[in-house]
């Protein structure tokens, strides 16, 4: 069926920043580099698209004229010529998918590693494939084809560079990319086309593997702030928001925020419900120890002593009643050292606060 461009021009328009209209003209490595970057760098492919829809359509339904451009073009030259905005997208994808390939592994992994260890060369290994799919996808769109060889060769190149430095990553997608127009790029041979469920299986696959990289980056590698300025990592908060009152009472405490919406707006609102999803596990700890924020640093010595010889691992026999008794243990020191910790941490920070002020 053929494509019509006043269709393409509303689809471009709805949804040209999610590259709808590239998937309707079958242009679908096109539609992912439009998903991964907002519009083809945030919105500057899609504009410069309202130009170059008439081509896309007319290479989309194959028209005549078109077809024998094409060939003189092909008969012209044995291989594409260099196109200044393809190469600036092979560098944008390639940095994209390099950086966040290396982002999606935790932080405190990477930076304890050694220059050499295994580990370590396996993911800056990973982050230059990253690299070179990234080139490579840019280098695939339209009737122009990129060799992954190349384009792997190029970024590659500079990896026992980035053994020691990984700002080298960028460098690397530098020179995949001229790798793969100096000397791998070729004229696309025709092919059979696909159906549109395989299609939209194919992208919707390659969709889900890249957002899964950005919820293992923003997962492992993302802080919260709480309200004492602390930053919390937001794997850590989670964790401890499931163990919290918050998450126990979660339609009464949802209720409360509501009521604490209407009286104070939007404003106020995400401070009360970062404290109340307890990201530190003060709140949780202090459940554990039966205590509360107005508890005194000495009742809560005397409390953790009570508990820590009440449930001491040496005062029960039977393996399973032992068992249970060193979790709830090792559960209350924790809960001790953490509500020690934080109260320590807010006592020196009003003494500094304190002593500026005066």
């Amino acid at each position: 069926m053929a494509k019509s461009l006043l269709v393409a021009y509303v689809l471009w328009f709805i949804g040209g920043w999610q590259g709808l209209h590239h998937i309707y003209l079958r242009r679908d490595r096109h539609a992912f580099v439009w998903i991964c970057t907002l519009g083809g760098i945030f919105g500057l492919g899609w504009l410069r698209d309202m130009c170059r829809l008439p081509d896309y359509v007319s290479e989309a339904n194959e028209d005549r004229e078109y077809c024998e451009e094409l060939k003189e073009k092909m008969r012209r030259r044995s291989t594409p010529k260099f196109n200044n905005v393809r190469f600036a997208g092979e560098l944008c994808m390639g940095l994209l998918l390099g950086y966040l390939t290396y982002s999606a592994v935790p932080e405190e992994f990477t930076e304890k590693m050694d220059i050499f260890s295994a580990s370590r060369m396996f993911v800056l290994g990973l982050s230059a494939v990253g690299v070179a799919v990234g080139v490579w996808i840019v280098a695939n769109i339209g009737h122009e084809e990129g060799s992954f060889s190349w384009a792997m060769l190029g970024s590659g190149i500079l990896y026992p560079w980035y053994l020691t430095n990984t700002g080298a990553l960028a460098y690397s997608a530098i020179t995949s990319a001229i790798a793969v127009n100096w000397k791998g790029k070729s004229w696309k041979p025709k092919k059979k086309k696909r159906g549109l469920c395989i299609r939209l299986f194919l992208l919707s696959l390659c969709c889900a593997i890249y957002v899964s990289l950005w919820i293992s980056a923003f997962y492992f590698n993302a802080y919260i702030t709480t309200k004492d300025g602390e930053s919390v990592k937001i794997r850590v908060a989670i964790h401890n928001f499931f163990k919290s009152p918050a998450w126990a009472e979660t339609k009464s405490t949802f209720k409360q925020l509501y009521e604490f919406y209407k009286l104070h707006g939007f404003g106020r609102l995400w401070e009360q419900l970062v404290d109340a999803l307890d990201p530190e596990g003060e709140n949780n700890a202090q459940k554990v120890l039966g205590i509360n924020s107005s508890t005194s640093q000495k009742e809560i010595n005397a409390k953790c002593k009570k508990l820590s010889r009440q449930w001491h691992p040496d005062r029960f026999k039977l393996p399973k009643e032992k068992k249970e008794a060193e979790e709830k243990f090792i559960e209350i020191q924790k809960a001790c050292d953490l509500v020690s910790e934080l109260r320590n941490r807010r006592a020196n920070r009003n003494k500094r606060r304190d002593r500026d002020e005066f």
